[in-house]
């Protein structure tokens, strides 16, 4: 990882590796959220993560994986399997991958003893094995729980062990561990990143868009894909905020330049949020008339807090008759070009302008799937409409995926026309890469 250019010292620490024990981590019975929460609070202050693992309860296990990792100079932080019970061995793995004998802390017994005289509990036999650590390991209090945590330096790296419970992993780590840290290995700043929000356009496009920027000698990179959504993000190891801007803003703004509408947002921004407050600063009032989708552009919208100052609503016409009913398409139309076609989209979406007085509307059609497709409208062919100041499009869009995934992309790509025409004042030309050229 390069360093800003303004940061005051270079102090090199160790890359972390975190290890998380349980075997009912290894089977999936518990998600590792500790390792995640783990993650971030390292970069916090400045270590650089370079390995995630879960390892079942067993000694050997875990000392084969600690062992290999002093040679490269790792910081191993290991959760859980340090409390009383039989399955509870990593005090003893982190001895055997050390070559260090574990070691009994009178001091930390004699707390663990007045722990259980308070509670009224009588101390259980072999509970002093939570307050053995490896020689020369520096004890790390936990005051959430029975069993004593450790910092053991070896090499250029060592050792922390923390409890597995997350509740109190977090505590302990706030409370001891991360002045442990600073303490011992330095701090040479923290993390700072920048990260963009896309849609409308392929991951493999924005890499070729943007691959200069996202390979930049001064901060490291990452693409990282939540379904339709690319979220580009830059990261710089620096002093303070100031230091972290000069090398990451430039590098941000280069690339909103280059992605043009494709850029929605930032950090925690949502396509449906940053489209209703679009709408509101627009003064637009929006209407829906949805089929394939099926409610979800509604749902979507409506899970934004203040969409109700936009939406004026929605009408899921699924069956031709709601359609008719509804939105006036004309029985013509669905009898000659059927319900999913561009004509029927178009008189959807102008009956629900008509009708809801709304200043800017969408419409959708289409085959979800998984039955339903024919070789001239196979699932996934979706026709979506937009309706503003009396000018309608219309777009044919070929949508991958199974039904969740054509309803979800489907609803997103509305909402980005949505979107798109507030910033704008205009509807736009293409919305997203799934649209078949005409």
């Amino acid at each position: 990882m390069a360093l800003s250019k303004q940061t005051a010292r270079i102090i090199k620490l160790p890359p972390v590796a975190i290890f998380a024990v349980g075997s009912e981590v290894v089977q999936g019975y518990i998600v590792n959220s500790n390792a995640a929460w783990l993650a971030r609070e390292m970069a916090e202050l400045g270590f650089e993560v370079v390995r995630h693992e879960a390892v079942r309860d067993d000694k050997d296990a875990i000392a084969a994986r600690i062992r290999p990792c002093m040679p490269q100079g790792l910081l191993v932080i290991v959760s859980g399997g340090i409390g009383p019970t039989v399955d509870d061995m990593t005090r003893q793995a982190v001895s055997d991958a050390l070559s260090r004998k574990l070691v009994l802390d009178k001091d930390d017994l004699a707390r663990l003893h007045a722990r259980y005289a308070a509670m009224g509990r009588e101390f259980p036999q072999g509970s002093e094995i939570q307050c053995m650590r490896p020689e020369g390991a520096r004890v790390v209090p936990n005051a959430h729980g029975t069993a004593s945590c450790f910092l053991v330096k070896h090499g250029n790296g060592g050792v922390a062990v923390l409890p597995g419970v997350p509740r109190e992993m977090k505590a302990v780590f706030a409370d001891e561990l991360r002045a442990a840290l600073v303490a011992d290995f330095g701090s040479p700043g923290k993390f700072y990143t920048r990260e963009l929000k896309c849609f409308g356009m392929p991951e493999s496009a924005i890499d070729i868009a943007c691959r200069d920027l996202l390979t930049h000698a001064n901060a490291s990179a990452a693409i990282l894909v939540d379904d339709a959504v690319i979220r580009l993000r830059w990261r710089v190891l620096a002093i303070d905020e100031a230091a972290a801007a000069v090398v990451l803003d430039p590098i941000a703004d280069e690339a909103r330049k280059r992605l043009g509408d494709v850029m929605f947002g930032t950090y925690e921004d949502s396509l449906e949020g940053v489209t209703v407050a679009a709408c509101k600063h627009a003064g637009l009032t929006v209407a829906l008339a949805e089929s394939c989708t099926g409610g979800m552009i509604a749902h979507l919208l409506t899970s934004v807090p203040g969409s109700s100052d936009v939406l004026i609503e929605s009408a899921v016409t699924y069956h031709n008759e709601a359609k008719i009913r509804r939105l006036g398409v004309k029985q013509a139309t669905l009898d000659t070009h059927g319900a999913v076609s561009e004509p029927c989209v178009r008189e959807m979406v102008e009956g629900i302008a008509r009708e809801s007085k709304a200043d800017l509307c969408v419409a959708t059609s289409g085959v979800a799937g998984p039955g339903g497709g024919t070789e001239d409208k196979p699932v996934g062919t979706v026709w979506l409409a937009a309706w503003f100041k009396g000018e309608t499009r219309a777009w044919k869009l070929n949508v991958p995926g199974d039904r969740e995934l054509v309803k979800w992309r489907s609803a997103r790509t509305a909402i980005n026309v949505l979107r798109i025409t507030a910033q704008k004042g205009a509807l736009p030309d293409k919305p997203a890469h799934w649209i078949v050229p005409p």
